[in-house]
């Protein structure tokens, strides 16, 4: 990249993002630039204030709305959140980001000004409505109750780097919103996108969809609900009118009957189960095991990537499993712990720079390229 793109690149950015108070504005992460969230971190030094740049910690569970929120339920998300916080920490304050993408932040998509309800998009240096990309949704993770877009910000921008517009939405997380409200909001983040996306250089023609843990969780069923409209109706969860080319599922979890069942032994999920996944019993009967799932609509190609010491890896493994024996085109990329050492659940997303992720994401750009060139 050239040093007058550069410039040019970095003057988007500026001109795009939010300027208003940037600090105290939607959310509290510095969204004057994509950059700052590292030196904001570093500067606060400590991992449980700076993780409130990224997430929820307990604001939002107390006050109107939050009645029905057990003290179970708040103690277990309070913990998912800050042992989540310590682990991303040292991640996020050693973030290389690229520096040739264009960078609009705290985009809201629904008018009420709540922090779950904004997006991000990163774009390729000189995309614009003359010169578009395919684009990439990315639906974070973090357990159903942890983090917010900023937690996916190196995961996107290297996606971006790779010649993608990338919409990296919040939603509202759980133990206050339940299930099918945060695949609402996705679903209003993806016709917020389909609407704007072409004047950031977006092709939605050429469209993706990824998702990390319970993101990919999100990806899968938004892929499915997109393709069935009875599923639409029954879950109230509207369509948006995707058409989605590929998906890209990164440690996902897909089963929700077999861990969110009240009956579950997945020991912190179950404190938070009656809450959030309060309307899977009844709103997605039926679709509520990853084989019920898979019969209620035909998938799109669709990319895997796990680890060897993913605690979701088996999971992983399975699902690709299953799409062999449907005929559904995919692709399973599995990093091996014994040759690359210790990686974990969605390595990608918080260590984009490692060698192996940086094969991922190359991967991911390959899959997609050629569902694009056929």
């Amino acid at each position: 990249m050239t040093e007058q793109s550069m410039d040019k690149s970095l003057e988007r950015e500026n001109v795009s993002a939010n300027p208003s108070n940037p600090t105290q504005g939607p959310g509290y992460s510095d969204n004057s630039s994509a950059y700052a969230i590292v030196e904001q971190a570093k500067a606060i030094g400590d991992w449980k204030e700076a993780g409130k740049l990224w997430s929820y910690i307990d604001e939002d569970l107390s006050g109107d709305g939050s009645e029905h929120i057990s003290d179970l339920a708040k103690s277990v998300a309070v913990q998912m959140r800050l042992g989540s916080c310590e682990v991303d920490y040292p991640r996020i304050t050693a973030w290389q980001l690229p520096v040739d993408v264009q960078s609009h932040l705290a985009i809201a998509y629904d008018d009420d000004n709540d922090r779950g309800h904004f997006l991000d998009v990163f774009a390729p240096a000189d995309a614009d409505e003359n010169h578009t990309y395919p684009v990439v949704i990315d639906d974070h993770g973090g357990g159903f109750v942890y983090g917010l877009r900023e937690l996916n910000r190196s995961f996107a921008m290297h996606l971006a780097h790779r010649g993608y517009v990338v919409v990296l939405p919040s939603y509202r997380p759980g133990p206050r919103y339940n299930f099918a409200q945060m695949l609402t909001d996705l679903s209003h983040a993806y016709s917020w996108t389909l609407k704007n996306i072409s004047q950031y250089g977006g092709d939605t023609s050429k469209l993706f969809l990824t998702g990390d843990s319970a993101g990919g969780c999100f990806a899968l069923h938004s892929a499915v609900i997109e393709a069935n409209a009875k599923m639409s109706e029954q879950t109230g969860v509207p369509q948006a009118g995707l058409d989605i080319k590929g998906l890209l599922l990164v440690c996902g979890v897909y089963n929700l009957y077999e861990r969110f069942h009240p009956s579950s032994d997945q020991d912190l999920l179950r404190g938070i189960a009656a809450e959030v996944f309060e309307s899977v019993s009844d709103k997605f009967a039926g679709f509520d095991t990853t084989s019920a799932l898979l019969e209620a609509g035909t998938l799109p190609p669709t990319f895997i990537n796990t680890a060897t010491d993913d605690f979701l890896y088996a999971e992983n493994v399975d699902l690709a499993n299953r799409l062999d024996k449907l005929g559904i085109k995919n692709e399973l990329d599995v990093a091996d712990t014994e040759k690359w050492g210790e990686l974990g659940h969605v390595y990608v997303i918080g260590l984009a720079t490692h060698e192996r992720s940086q094969i991922t994401l190359d991967k991911m750009d390959a899959f997609m390229r050629e569902i694009l060139e056929n």
